[in-house]
């Protein structure tokens, strides 16, 4: 144990310290979606045993698979857990099934059993490529030695795949678990994984895997999604005057609440950075610091305040956007352009055209996709077979 627990990935469990406080659903939010997923856990088709949950960036997706963890461990049905993160180097490949293999050890004596002795026996399994852990950690255990028959299924959660270094094994992580789901369905093993709406991941997910995989898609301006930004905001605005008993019972007013709120459009981060910087304890002016976030928002000057309200969200599309390949960058940049400036622009065309758009801007199709490869996570793109359509 001791071995392998030298090689997992260090802080990327559900309850780990180095995640605290972990992003989690407000009470009262995502209900829907959490009840669907219990019912598929609890009364599922072995067949369906795989769930992918997609969505763009910041709207949650870490805080409903970090609540589902919650709800399983309580119910004594959660096997292992895994939030990748790249900032924080919990992303190698080569650890992923290590990691999951450590927390089954800890979890169900007999794994564990089985684990020491085939580590004792050759230690230099812990050296093998993915592919061979999977086979050694998962397969061989829980199929030929049938480890867990018998008894309830346990949850295995992998969240924000696309933060786990390189493509390929992204994709072969998605075929592994996938190609196991569909070979054992009386395994009782049941996998979670989310990430945003990467090409190369939905592709993986509707070319291989269509048949054995549930998909929850988590948009940003469902009425839904809507509704519980605008549940947390007004719980966390009540949480902050609780913290600040100076500030007045009728703060913030309708109007400042519905603009954070019509801003926000169903994009939790947005909501979570906001409040968070508004309720700066450091500051101890929760008045002021609204003031500060809804001039930027009107895109007022606040560098005279030395404060920044959305530095985090910028950090996070800087990201994002620095992943734009240098020789794409001009017409992603155009494209951009477009949509931001879209209340401007005499003859705004809407980018579910992409045809009319390539026209308008003398660009081929083709041209154009490859520029926005990278946003999926940050745009809603139309297949090419949708981008077609009369212009």
């Amino acid at each position: 144990m001791k071995s392998l627990l030298k090689e997992i990935i260090r802080g990327a469990q559900y309850n780990s310290s180095a995640r605290d406080p972990p992003p989690e659903c407000h009470p009262g939010t995502r209900v829907k979606m959490l009840e669907r997923m219990r019912t598929w856990f609890f009364h599922m088709d072995p067949q369906k045993a795989f769930l992918w949950i997609s969505g763009p960036a910041g709207v949650g997706k870490s805080a409903v698979v970090q609540t589902f963890a919650e709800a399983l461990a309580a119910a004594n049905r959660l096997g292992a857990t895994l939030f990748f993160s790249r900032p924080n180097d919990r992303n190698d490949p080569k650890r992923v099934f290590i990691t999951i293999a450590y927390q089954l050890a800890v979890r169900i004596p007999s794994y564990r059993t089985f684990v020491i002795e085939q580590i004792a026996l050759d230690p230099e399994l812990l050296e093998r490529g993915m592919r061979e852990q999977f086979k050694i950690f998962i397969v061989a255990p829980f199929v030929h030695r049938r480890i867990g028959q018998g008894r309830e299924a346990l949850g295995i959660l992998l969240d924000g795949l696309d933060e786990c270094e390189g493509q390929g094994p992204q994709r072969d992580i998605i075929r592994l678990i996938s190609d196991f789901v569909r070979d054992y369905p009386d395994v009782p093993l049941v996998w979670v994984i989310s990430s945003r709406p990467e090409p190369h991941i939905r592709s993986t997910f509707e070319d291989t895997v269509a048949i054995n995989h549930w998909h929850e898609y988590i948009p940003v301006d469902s009425t839904e999604a809507c509704q519980d930004v605008e549940l947390f905001l007004t719980k966390r605005f009540e949480e902050i005057r609780s913290c600040f008993r100076h500030v007045s019972p009728y703060w913030p007013s309708e109007t400042q609440r519905l603009q954070l709120t019509h801003t926000s459009s169903g994009l939790f981060v947005f909501a979570e950075v906001a409040t968070h910087f508004i309720g700066d304890e450091d500051h101890a002016d929760p008045e002021s610091r609204l003031e500060l976030v809804l001039s930027a928002i009107d895109h007022s000057k606040v560098m005279e305040y030395g404060d920044q309200p959305f530095a985090t969200l910028d950090a996070l599309y800087t990201h994002i956007l620095l992943s734009i390949p240098q020789r794409s960058w001009p017409t992603a940049k155009l494209v951009l352009g477009h949509i931001l400036c879209r209340k401007h622009l005499p003859h705004y065309i809407d980018m579910k055209d992409l045809k009319a758009f390539s026209k308008v801007y003398h660009l081929e199709l083709n041209t154009i996709y490859a520029s926005l490869h990278k946003l999926h996570s940050v745009l809603v793109i139309p297949p090419p077979e949708k981008a077609e359509r009369a212009s």
